[in-house]
């Protein structure tokens, strides 16, 4: 950990910079869960290629100052596949790398992450309308994106979460993934 000049151990900051609300409340519950007040939250809005949601993420570092960089600041940008490309995927990989951006990523969406929280996930790659299906029985309601109580009931099993994409934290832009459980352990750490 970085010193100041007095030598005094610098506090490390977190950003994560999310694609959508889901995202935004899940992380937000989390950094309330596991006490992390060195935790920043921006959502920043998905329009165009993935290669220019990664600039608008950079030019949000370099321009507000709430989210000014340093040398203890870590930056992770967490967004799914949806419908790119593997292409257009692996520019979006190559230029976080460029900006020493941490990649979260899900494919095919956040809720392969969610649906971690309640079974062990395979690589088997499920449809968006599956997710939801299976959310749903879990939480013996209908799954709602973003729906509060349903995040704040699924936070409380993110050590289980962890354990259950275990199998598929590898990035894999052809089959389930999720490293969100990876990008919490570093976060934790």
């Amino acid at each position: 950990m970085a010193r100041n000049r007095k030598g005094k151990k610098e506090k490390r900051k977190i950003f994560i910079l999310v694609e959508g609300e889901t995202e935004q409340k899940y992380f937000d519950f989390l950094r309330q869960r596991l006490r992390l007040s060195n935790v920043k939250i921006k959502t920043v809005v998905l329009e165009n290629s993935g290669q220019t949601w990664i600039e608008k993420a950079k030019r949000l570092v370099q321009n507000d100052f709430n989210f000014r960089r340093d040398r203890t600041t870590e930056i992770f940008v967490v967004f799914d596949k949806d419908e790119f490309s593997n292409q257009d995927l692996q520019k979006m990989f190559q230029r976080a790398k460029d900006e020493a951006f941490e990649v979260g990523f899900s494919n095919l969406t956040f809720e392969v992450w969610l649906l971690a929280h309640f079974e062990e996930i395979t690589p088997r790659l499920y449809s968006k309308s599956v997710l939801k299906n299976k959310l749903s029985r879990h939480l013996q309601t209908d799954y709602v994106k973003a729906d509060t109580e349903q995040l704040e009931k699924m936070i409380k099993n993110v050590d289980q979460a962890v354990k259950n994409a275990g199998g598929i934290s590898k990035i894999d832009f052809d089959y389930q993934s999720t490293n969100i459980g990876a990008l919490i352990m570093k976060i934790k750490s």
